[in-house]
């Protein structure tokens, strides 16, 4: 029997890809160069937890890796130039690694 097109839709409406605030602060400093290690101590969880989130942000964003999720967030304006000033000022991260990762993806500082 045939899947009816309201079925599907419904199916697509629970598909939530969508990243969550926690997840795009780790995105954010993944962006600005940080490790797991050094994101797991700005965060102040375990460097398990930190490699957890970003293997869901990699699925949900379906990206290969860190530089691939960063690019594709980049794209779909998940991540943008206000979100890592807001991630620099709440975590005191040096202005100068800031305008280093906006002169990378070519955004005016």
């Amino acid at each position: 029997m045939p899947i009816a097109t309201k079925d599907i839709l419904k199916v697509i409406e629970k598909e939530d890809n969508s990243l969550t605030n926690r997840e795009i602060e780790n995105l954010s400093l993944v962006a600005l160069g940080y490790k797991n290690k050094k994101i797991a101590e700005k965060l102040i969880v375990t460097v398990s937890t930190v490699k957890k989130t970003l293997e869901k942000i990699f699925r949900k964003l379906k990206a290969k890796d860190r530089a691939n999720a960063v690019a594709i967030a980049f794209i779909h304006k998940i991540i943008d130039e206000k979100i890592l000033v807001e991630t620099c000022n709440k975590y005191k991260i040096p202005e100068s690694r800031l305008t280093e990762v906006l002169k990378t993806v070519e955004l005016e500082v």
